[in-house]
């Protein structure tokens, strides 16, 4: 699996190469409330396959249900990577890694 370079956002982490994404439309069950918002990262230098998916505890604030505002900022994406690296994730493995990191909504 890929993340798709268009909409993605890059960060560096030493030699390595990152990027991360947040889908631009809601899945159905996003948008009824359902699920939780999620947000990949994935190293692109060097190219590996591997993508953390992390879950940030909090519905899309573009739900149907009860929308809010919450910010995702580039310190906030570093310290998930971090926190993974840390859990044992490896991306040159190949293998992909799931993550649950707590957002705030910012306001109801």
């Amino acid at each position: 699996m890929s993340l798709q370079s268009r909409g993605s956002r890059k960060f560096r982490v030493g030699d390595e190469v990152y990027a991360w994404t947040i889908r631009p439309r809601p899945t159905d069950a996003q948008a009824a409330g359902l699920t939780r918002m999620t947000l990949a990262i994935q190293r692109i230098e060097p190219l590996s396959p591997a993508v953390l998916v992390v879950d940030l505890r909090v519905t899309r604030c573009d739900n149907d249900v009860r929308p809010h505002s919450t910010g995702v900022h580039p310190a906030m994406v570093r310290e998930m990577l971090a926190r993974a690296l840390a859990e044992g994730w490896r991306p040159e493995s190949g293998r992909g890694h799931r993550l649950e990191f707590g957002l705030i909504r910012d306001r109801p």
